[in-house]
């Protein structure tokens, strides 16, 4: 690890750790050096134990930032042993943590933005949207899940803008991909920037929708990271470039995970392009 990166490790207190559903836990974090220093975007690794076991950090992304406050939220998926013993932290207790990391989402392309979020992508685009209504950016909202439980801060989307929501099974909303409300708008109004964060089909899918719009897009990816800082290359994605290839890789951790629309591939080559969204590989 790099000094610079080194000098991001700092302790972190539990103010509150409980479920929202089954598997879906809301974090909130006493950490006002990450809070003055962390953009909308950007992500940590945390360290779940105290003990040796598991050895690395899990990263999550930023939910919403409080900076008068100190702290910082996250929600995350209950989808392996790091985050399984992450769900019996409790209130009043340290975690170490690493951060903030990565690039983050850039307002300064419009006055208009659409965030679209699916499932556990959801998540970081709300400190994104708080951020943009409070320098006068207007906000419209496409928030996709499988059922209304897993429709992340809806209530928190609906004071910041227009919201329309999709469901898998049709329980809250239409029964839809969340890029149809998202196409449906664009016919009769406009959009100045998208930004967006979700599982890699429905980012794929998006990346066609603004190149055929010609809109500008930021989208945040995720692949399993190990170290978080660019040293173990584990979260390699391919983006277009001036080479014989057509194509190089960069890291998702220390490059992204924001990148422009136009630089992401998806099927080139093949078999890089693993699952996506902005759960941060979290295990």
């Amino acid at each position: 690890m790099l000094r610079e990166d080194a000098e991001k490790i700092q302790t972190a207190i539990i103010v509150d750790n409980r479920p929202l559903v089954s598997d879906v836990y809301h974090l909130i974090l006493k950490a006002p050096k990450l809070a003055s220093e962390a953009k909308p975007g950007q992500f940590v690794m945390v360290k779940v134990a105290s003990g040796l076991e598991p050895t690395l950090r899990r990263p999550f992304s930023l939910h919403r930032l409080d900076r008068r406050a100190g702290q910082v939220e996250i929600i995350y998926q209950v989808i392996g042993k790091g985050t399984d013993i992450l769900t019996e932290r409790k209130p009043g207790e340290q975690l170490e943590i690493l951060g903030p990391l990565g690039n983050g989402f850039c307002l300064q392309e419009g006055k208009r933005v659409g965030l679209v979020g699916g499932g556990m992508g959801i998540a970081p685009l709300l400190a994104v949207a708080e951020q943009a209504v409070q320098e006068a950016i207007e906000v419209v909202v496409f928030l996709g899940a499988r059922t209304g439980d897993y429709l992340l801060a809806k209530e928190e989307f609906e004071h910041l803008g227009q919201v329309f929501v999709v469901t898998d099974d049709g329980s809250v909303g239409e029964k839809a991909l969340v890029s149809k409300p998202l196409e449906e708008y664009l016919q009769n109004q406009q959009l100045d920037l998208i930004l967006a964060c979700g599982p890699t089909p429905m980012l794929k899918a998006l990346a066609g929708i603004v190149e055929t719009q010609g809109i500008k897009a930021q989208l945040s990816l995720e692949q399993r990271m190990g170290c978080g800082v660019g040293a173990c290359l584990g979260c390699a994605f391919p983006v277009k470039a001036a080479t014989p290839e057509g194509y190089t890789y960069k890291r998702v951790c220390h490059d992204g995970p924001v990148f422009g629309a136009h630089e992401v591939l998806f099927s080139v080559p093949k078999e890089v392009t693993k699952q996506g969204g902005c759960s941060c590989g979290q295990s």
